[in-house]
């Protein structure tokens, strides 16, 4: 049985590959309530929250966000481990608040936009909800370390790293409504169509 379908052919745009991430929306599994996933093109159309549900946006110091998903196959199983890392510059009681919500939350999903971009398009990810385990798939809270340094010019900071099992690579959000948009007066606060 085939399921290989095309090859992949690099574009002169595709040469520039720029790391990072620009953004983190983060949300709770529970509420996604419906996801259009688009046969053989890897990516959702739609990828909505229930009715009062939000996901939230998560800022970060400049280069420090990342994703990796690295997948292993044994036994006739894929399994793709999923990590998304990213550092939020200094210890507050606010800071606190928000790692204290992450590190007890049960099952994250988040939508993350990278720097990535073709010129024309640019490219959000979903991890930690899948076709095929979700919503079994999500990411938890793996880390948070806390430093503030020791001299003047050391960074004071929190590395967060959440990290979850997926049955499939991450899939691209393009979505077909009006996709990522301020829900309220909370500047964080986001919702999702």
């Amino acid at each position: 049985m085939s399921v290989l379908t095309a090859g992949h052919i690099i574009t002169c745009t595709d040469r520039n590959r720029r790391g990072g991430l620009k953004a983190i929306y983060l949300g709770q599994v529970d509420d996604v309530a419906t996801t259009v996933a688009t046969a053989g093109t890897h990516e959702y159309t739609s990828f909505a929250l229930g009715a009062g549900k939000f996901i939230y946006k998560f800022e970060f110091d400049r280069e420090t966000a990342y994703f990796t998903a690295n997948a292993t196959r044994e036994n006739g199983s894929t399994i793709v481990e999923t990590e998304l890392g990213f550092t939020v510059p200094k210890i507050t009681k606010l800071v606190q608040a928000r790692l204290e919500e992450l590190s007890n939350t049960c099952g994250l999903f988040a939508v993350v936009e990278t720097f990535a971009d073709d010129g024309t398009n640019t490219y959000q990810f979903v991890l930690g909800y899948d076709e095929i385990f979700s919503p079994e798939a999500f990411l938890e809270f793996a880390s948070g370390e806390q430093n503030t340094g020791s001299a003047l010019q050391d960074a004071n900071e929190t590395v967060v790293k959440l990290t979850g099992f997926m049955a499939e690579y991450p899939r691209e959000y393009v979505p077909s409504g009006a996709g990522i948009a301020v829900a309220t007066a909370n500047i964080n606060e986001y919702s999702i169509t």
